[in-house]
């Protein structure tokens, strides 16, 4: 993940010294839901932190909702931090001192042995919770990064993407199919004369990545271009693909912390964002974007994250797609950012009735929250009901 703008005390809203963040992990059927508060003033440490989810008996195994573990107020710098942990035994559960200055994620298996299947409950909801997180996956493609000789043993694809060459050819061996539709891909963005991807070699064996392109008729002459002569757009483009049909082996994601408990051992999904969708790709190109990310989900079951300000890509939406836009607008009343489903928004189904949610989130008809309640009358009326 790269760094954050305005460093750690720009997380932090106006005036004050904490921030707080927060997600709900589902796994197998249950959903477990966590949330730290970090203080970044005068030093970052953890001041609060909770993992809710079902914990088990000691003695007889059963499962009652409530806190995995959670920390008490935190107390001065420099002290630690106090906190809970599930032991399934009748009374209160006991409290262990930690340090504040890491994730008690991360703290609490060196503490809990897991001799019983009250404590190995507690492991494998931290060991869930923990994977998800660290399986996120923020692709941020730079484009000129993408252009030099890579080594070719260089096969897990960085968030960056420079080491895009190497990644896509093992992709080649590893998946072919996968290779083939970036191939496919390519064709229909760039242009009918590219015949395929290729790669360059050097002595050393580094591997850049190349483009197979005939020009005029497909039988008169076929010329490699290099990744070095390739657009940004077209670069950013490849690297995104590649990502999104990669199996989870092929990104570069930490899985250090996964520990064997037993077999029911929670495997991490990934979760791919990928920020401003759209740089360098023509509008009419939307529609494909999206059904390669319904591709990933489907076929590697990849979640997929993004974000962007692309009036076409919100027209391209369509059906159970529209329920997964969030719009990030600034409450009127408030001054914050405030997230919600378009769905939700005033106005939605006029906008989604004329036809264009693009036009009408860029002009502000669905962001601007002046309305508390939706008012459905004039779509009613479209539809004969009112």
């Amino acid at each position: 993940m790269g760094a954050v703008r305005g460093g750690s005390e720009g997380c932090a809203p106006h005036g004050t010294n904490s921030f707080t963040l927060g997600c709900r992990v589902d796994y197998a059927g249950e959903s477990l839901r966590y949330e730290v508060t970090i203080e970044v003033r005068p030093d970052i440490r953890i001041i609060a932190e909770k993992l809710y989810g079902y914990g088990v008996a000691a003695a007889s195994g059963a499962r009652s909702y409530g806190p995995i573990f959670e920390t008490r107020r935190a107390g001065a710098p420099g002290t630690g931090i106090e906190a809970e942990i599930h032991n399934g035994k009748r009374g209160s559960n006991p409290w262990s001192r930690f340090r504040d200055s890491r994730l008690l994620l991360t703290q609490v298996p060196l503490v809990v042995p897991g001799a019983n299947r009250a404590e190995r409950s507690v492991l494998r909801a931290v060991a869930a919770v923990r994977n998800a997180l660290r399986g996120v996956f923020h692709f941020d493609p730079i484009p000129h990064l993408m252009r030099d000789f890579v080594p070719g043993r260089d096969v897990e694809l960085r968030r960056t993407g420079e080491n895009l060459s190497a990644a896509l050819r093992n992709l080649q061996s590893t998946d072919p199919d996968a290779f083939r539709r970036i191939g496919e891909l390519v064709r229909l963005i760039a242009d009918d004369g590219v015949q395929g991807i290729s790669f360059v070699s050097s002595e050393l064996g580094d591997v850049m990545l190349a483009l197979q392109e005939s020009r005029g008729a497909a039988t008169e002459r076929s010329e490699r271009t290099p990744a070095r002569e390739m657009s940004d757009g077209l670069l950013r483009f490849i690297g995104i693909a590649t990502a999104l049909l990669s199996p989870q082996n092929g990104l570069d994601i930490d899985s250090a912390m996964s520990s064997s408990i037993d077999d029911e051992e929670p495997r991490g999904a990934v979760l791919v964002v990928l920020e401003e969708l759209e740089n360098g790709l023509h509008p009419s190109q939307a529609h494909r974007v999206l059904e390669l990310i319904r591709e990933s989900s489907r076929s590697t079951g990849t979640s997929v994250l993004i974000t962007s300000h692309s009036p076409a890509l919100l027209d391209a939406a369509e059906g159970h797609l529209n329920e997964n836009i969030i719009v990030c607008y600034r409450h009127p009343g408030s001054g914050y950012s405030k997230l919600e489903r378009i769905i939700d928004l005033p106005g939605y189904a006029i906008s989604l009735a004329e036809g264009s949610l693009g036009a009408a989130v860029t002009s502000g008809k669905l962001s601007s929250g002046a309305h508390e309640e939706p008012d459905y009358a004039e779509f009613q009326r479209l539809l004969g009901l009112g």
